[in-house]
């Protein structure tokens, strides 16, 4: 890619990730899904087996006692979240500086250009031409936004490369992305 192809004009900026992105990225990602309507059922569906699985290994043992289930019953939604909250809070920053250091893709700055119509973003790998309204979804945090194409596959855009005109730019271009 020439030198020419990273000039940046009001909407279109130059981003070179890190492997903190990727991690805020996950952080995101992680929080969203847990929060979907898919997320909580497969919570709840988790629960509930937890729950009957240690109720009848209470009654094989011959205990008939009913306030364990229910302590368990209380105890096991906030288990089932504190996992994956720990691996991706606490493990995340490893995972993403392991994925950063493997994919040579991430190293090479990207150019990020979008208008009313969608989003063009361009490297040394090639180049992916997404109209607004093919995005799955598009969230955002304080840091980072995510613009699905899938349930699990995001572009990353770091909210540190864009100037505040460009971030409220995109951000109006946004409402063109399905509520997903």
């Amino acid at each position: 890619m020439s030198d020419s192809a990273l000039e940046t004009g009001p909407r279109t900026v130059v981003i070179q990730l890190q492997p903190e992105d990727l991690a805020l990225a996950q952080r995101l990602h992680f929080w969203q899904h847990v929060r979907s309507r898919g997320g909580l059922i497969r919570l709840a569906i988790v629960w509930v087996v937890a729950t009957a699985v240690f109720a009848g290994l209470l009654r094989l043992m011959g205990d008939k006692a009913v306030m364990p289930v229910v302590i368990f019953a209380l105890i096991a939604p906030v288990a089932v979240l504190a996992f994956p909250y720990l691996i991706t809070h606490l493990l995340g920053g490893v995972a993403a500086r392991r994925t950063f250091r493997q994919q040579k893709t991430l190293h090479k700055p990207a150019k990020l250009t979008w208008n009313e119509q969608g989003v063009v973003m361009q490297s040394a790998y090639g180049d992916a031409r997404i109209p607004w309204a093919d995005l799955r979804k598009a969230r955002e945090d304080q840091r980072v936004i995510l613009l699905y194409e899938s349930d699990r596959l995001y572009r990353l855009i770091p909210k540190r490369c864009l100037s505040a005109t460009q971030l409220a730019d995109i951000k109006s271009c946004l409402g063109a992305v399905p509520p997903g």
